[in-house]
């Protein structure tokens, strides 16, 4: 969605990928200034040939490339991000090309297309396009389960006049749906706990987090928020056992007990908040939204964060990705 302060965005002839990040060693909070985001800027990559708008983004962190959706141009532009060049935009079926995801262990990427509902796989190293499955209308976020080669993707809902809503469940190695996990309403973004068998799932019009059981592929629960509405992306801190909800309505950072659904923090984010990330060895938080603004938090404890710093990017920056493995946002 593009709002008209946004314009000349969408008609420029040179949209960058959103500026890169180091990431900073958090040696202690006593350590750390409150006004110190944690992150400082290393370089900006030009993409000269896109236009419109960026979608969601996925990363091989063995060959430091960025794959990147220009939804609005449908094609998936490849980034070095040592030597800070695009090195290709892949072109193939897409069709509003929206959610992207890297899967290590089958040598593959996934790219979700929200107007044909399918998801499309590409083979990572060629980059080739593959088989497309149809999954219904506003395919877009997804998760992957390499233990099981399970792919789970969130599409549909009556709320958004697409059916109902409901999360795929898609075999990635015989690249067939399985399953589809009903919803009703639309469902947006969602996690796995790395040990063990939960899904955690925003259903952002019923203020709650689905949790699912990946082997049955039943709802096992549900989370409700008690401080916001309007869930609409997530994250996970299975060491401490919590979750980290971005919220629209108010803009809100809520921390929830991922056994309980208890909340047990909440702080102001980024208005029209897109993505966060949890980053465990510097003990952060990051969460980008449509207003242009980075927020940082700090992790005090399991249950005490604090804002640590906000830095500005362009209007409607709102996607973003870490990849710990090259200490870089």
């Amino acid at each position: 969605m593009m709002t008209d302060s946004n314009a000349w965005f969408r008609k420029s002839k040179l949209a960058p990928l959103a500026c890169l990040y180091g990431l900073l060693t958090l040696a202690s909070a006593a350590q750390t200034e409150p006004s110190d985001p944690g992150l400082r800027l290393v370089a900006k990559i030009p993409v000269a040939a896109m236009t419109g708008t960026w979608d969601h983004l996925t990363a091989d962190p063995d060959t430091g490339r960025v794959f990147a959706n220009a939804q609005d141009i449908h094609t998936l532009e490849v980034v070095d991000i040592a030597a800070g060049k695009v090195l290709k935009a892949v072109t193939g079926p897409f069709n509003r090309n929206q959610g992207a995801v890297y899967l290590k262990n089958l040598g593959k990427l996934a790219i979700t297309n929200g107007r044909s509902g399918t998801v499309t796989f590409l083979d990572s190293r060629t980059l080739e396009p593959g088989k497309s499955v149809g999954i219904g209308l506003g395919a877009d976020l997804m998760t992957y389960d390499p233990e099981t080669k399970t792919l789970f993707l969130d599409h549909g809902g009556r709320d958004s006049n697409r059916g109902f809503g409901a999360v795929a469940v898609i075999d990635a190695q015989t690249e067939e749906l399985v399953a589809d996990i009903a919803t009703d309403l639309r469902p947006a973004a969602m996690v796995g706990e790395p040990a063990g068998p939960r899904l955690f799932v925003c259903v952002p019009n019923a203020n709650q987090i689905a949790v699912i059981n990946r082997g049955t592929r039943q709802i096992i629960g549900r989370y409700d928020l008690t401080t916001s509405k309007k869930p609409v992306s997530i994250g996970l801190d299975a060491a401490n056992r919590r979750l980290f909800v971005l919220t629209r309505t108010p803009a809100q950072l809520v921390v929830l007990d991922m056994d309980t659904g208890k909340t047990v923090a909440a702080l102001p984010t980024v208005d029209e908040a897109e993505d966060i990330f949890y980053d465990g060895a510097h003990r952060r938080l990051y969460a980008t939204g449509l207003a242009g603004v980075i927020f940082s938090y700090r992790q005090l404890g399991a249950d005490q964060y604090a804002l640590s710093g906000k830095i500005p990017v362009k209007p409607h920056a709102g996607s973003s990705l870490l990849i710990p493995q090259l200490n870089r946002f």
